[in-house]
């Protein structure tokens, strides 16, 4: 999913994760905007020359605070929106082609590629704890 029209797609495909998780009604349209939303929120990132780590972080604490804010407006656990949105942020490239250049016998290129894969991750993880985190402390604050 590259570019800009990308991002219909990520939100299309974050919908249709909801749907294989079971997630019904209006519940559907908010999971796939919040994985519009984190997909742009990459683009945008990335499109200022910052590395792609630094995008993959970003996105996923603006689909951390997305679904925080979700769950709020529509009594529901935040995990549903998260676990649709994130889908469009998974480095499934990456592990595939770690694998593809391990079996190739290519370890420089598997450990460099899985390398960069764990970094990415790393940077998902942190941004969702990181996101998740200050939505849940601009809350506290609000009280």
């Amino acid at each position: 999913m590259s570019g800009w029209p990308g991002v219909a797609w990520a939100g299309a495909a974050s919908g249709a994760f909801a749907v294989i998780f079971n997630v019904r009604g209006r519940h559907i349209p908010t999971a796939a905007l919040g994985g519009a939303v984190g997909w742009a929120v990459y683009l945008a990132a990335t499109e200022f020359g910052e590395a792609a780590a630094v995008g993959y972080f970003a996105a996923a604490a603006a689909v951390a605070l997305y679904a925080e804010v979700a769950s709020r407006l529509l009594s529901s656990p935040a995990g549903t929106y998260v676990a649709c949105a994130i889908i469009p942020l998974v480095p499934g490239g990456g592990m595939y082609y770690t694998m593809s250049r391990s079996l190739a016998g290519d370890l420089p290129g598997a450990l460099a590629v899985g390398f960069e894969t764990l970094v990415t991750a790393g940077a998902i993880a942190a941004g969702l704890a990181i996101g998740a985190v200050a939505a849940r402390l601009s809350n506290r604050r609000r009280r």
